[in-house]
C-alpha cells in the first residue's frame, strides 16, 4: 500500500511535468511555422488514422489516469500515464528534423521523467 501511495503522489508530478512540457514544446514549435504549413499540417492530421492516434494519446492518457484515480485502480494509472508518456516521446521525436536540439532536450528531458515516473513499480 506504500508503494502505491508514493507512486500516485509521485506520479501525479512528474506526469504533470511531463504533460506541461510536452504541450508547450509542441505549440511553441507549431506556433513557428507559417500559417500555410500550419493547415497542411492539420489537415494531414485528419487524414490519417496514426495521426489522429498519436495527437489523441495526451487526452485519452489523461482521463484514464483521472479515471483509475477516481477509482483507486491502480493498472489505469498505469496505463493513462504511459499513454502520455508514449506521446511525448513521439512529439519529441516529430520535431527531430526542424529543431534537432529542442527535440534532443525535450527527448532526455522525457527519459528522465520517465524513469522517475515508473521508478516507485520497481522499488
Amino acid at each position: 500500500m506504500v508503494v502505491r501511495e508514493v507512486f500516485l503522489i509521485g506520479s501525479f508530478t512528474v506526469l504533470g511535468a511531463i504533460v506541461i512540457l510536452t504541450g508547450w514544446f509542441a505549440l511553441m514549435e507549431y506556433d513557428q511555422y507559417p500559417e500555410a504549413e500550419r493547415k497542411r499540417i492539420v489537415e494531414r492530421i485528419k487524414s490519417s488514422p496514426a495521426a489522429i492516434i498519436a495527437v489523441a494519446l495526451m487526452p485519452v492518457g489523461i482521463v484514464i489516469n483521472m479515471l483509475g484515480n477516481a477509482i483507486g485502480s491502480l493498472w489505469m494509472v498505469i496505463i493513462g500515464a504511459t499513454l502520455i508518456f508514449v506521446q511525448s516521446i513521439i512529439v519529441s521525436l516529430l520535431f527531430w528534423r526542424r529543431k534537432r536540439w529542442k527535440s534532443i532536450v525535450l527527448l532526455i528531458a522525457m527519459i528522465v521523467l520517465g524513469v522517475f515516473l515508473y521508478m516507485p513499480l520497481f522499488m
